[in-house]
């Protein structure tokens, strides 16, 4: 697996429809999705027959649809002609979320259904229990997608409401994690996997860096600054800072490798590029979006950038 196709699973995840063109999926990458469907995360499922009409003036969206007696999915153009829609264009293939959940807490001792129990559906699973390093009693699992979406997210809070945990409560997702909403019910914790990945290239959750994003205070750590390995949580003081998304952490590796290794102090744009910054992201500020508590140790004057604990 790479690291590619991972992400595009998470992006298959969260898409509006459970069912995807297997075509549109190999636009963005075809070796990515070849792959996907090799390890039998994307399974066949049926077809969606839209396709673009290619009429003279005309590329818009149409409806294809079966013609028993010309054995073929198609539509009628403009002047009435059958034009054929190959069955490839519009096959269709889905996320097989019980083997993804499995690949996903491989490396955890876990307990519960084979195939996950839709609470939400093909919205929010329940997974199962864990065991967890930090965790007084085995730690419930579910997963939710999607919750970049207001109606979404307003069915979550409903249903953790209704259904509280007695100690804690893991709440995957494939949302990104800075589209992530602080949630009211705090015995709930709602992480993007790729945010505690043991690695980049593989689905498995680390333990290590789930009980650290978990139980932050449990983690022994350098003072008056450390970090998570991926830097997803970054300890300042009594502060415990969340970062998610790939670039945000990469971005700050970069500076604290400067910073341990007693070189601080790098140039703005070079570190922005060599994080996957494209050029309209030309400061810090712009990386970080509308937070600022990163100020409290990220310095930077005259093109320069340095941690300063």
């Amino acid at each position: 697996m790479s690291k590619r196709a991972i992400d595009l699973l998470l992006r298959a995840m969260e898409a509006r429809s459970m069912s995807l063109q297997t075509s549109a999926l190999h636009q963005v990458s075809r070796s990515a999705t070849d792959a996907l469907i090799t390890a039998k995360l994307l399974v066949p499922s049926g077809h969606v027959p839209v396709v673009a009409a290619m009429d003279d003036y005309e590329d818009e969206p149409v409806e294809a649809t079966w013609s028993a007696e010309l054995k073929s999915y198609g539509y009628h153009d403009s002047t009435g002609c059958w034009i054929k829609v190959a069955h490839e264009d519009i096959a269709a293939c889905r996320v097989d979320y019980g083997l993804a959940l499995a690949k996903m807490l491989v490396a955890f001792e876990r307990a519960g259904p084979s195939r996950p129990t839709p609470l939400v559906s093909d919205l929010i699973w329940e997974v199962g229990i864990i065991k967890l390093a930090g965790a007084k009693s085995p730690v419930p699992i579910w997963f939710a997608r999607r919750l970049g979406d207001p109606a979404v997210r307003a069915k979550l809070e409903a249903l953790i409401g209704r259904k509280p945990p007695q100690e804690i409560r893991i709440i995957l997702t494939s949302t990104p994690g800075e589209r992530i909403p602080e949630t009211a019910q705090k015995r709930n914790h709602i992480i993007n996997v790729a945010d505690v990945a043991g690695d980049p290239a593989m689905l498995a959750i680390s333990p290590q860096v789930l009980g650290a994003r978990v139980f932050p205070g449990h983690v022994q750590r350098r003072f008056p600054i450390d970090h998570s390995d991926d830097c997803g949580l970054v300890w300042h003081g009594d502060k415990t800072l969340t970062f998610g998304g790939d670039k945000q952490r990469l971005l700050l590796q970069i500076l604290f490798a400067a910073y341990w290794s007693g070189s601080a102090v790098l140039r703005v744009a070079a570190v922005l590029e060599e994080a996957g910054y494209g050029g309209q992201v030309n400061s810090l500020k712009k990386a970080f979006g509308r937070r600022e508590d990163w100020q409290a140790f990220i310095k930077f004057d005259d093109g320069n950038c340095w941690i300063e604990p």
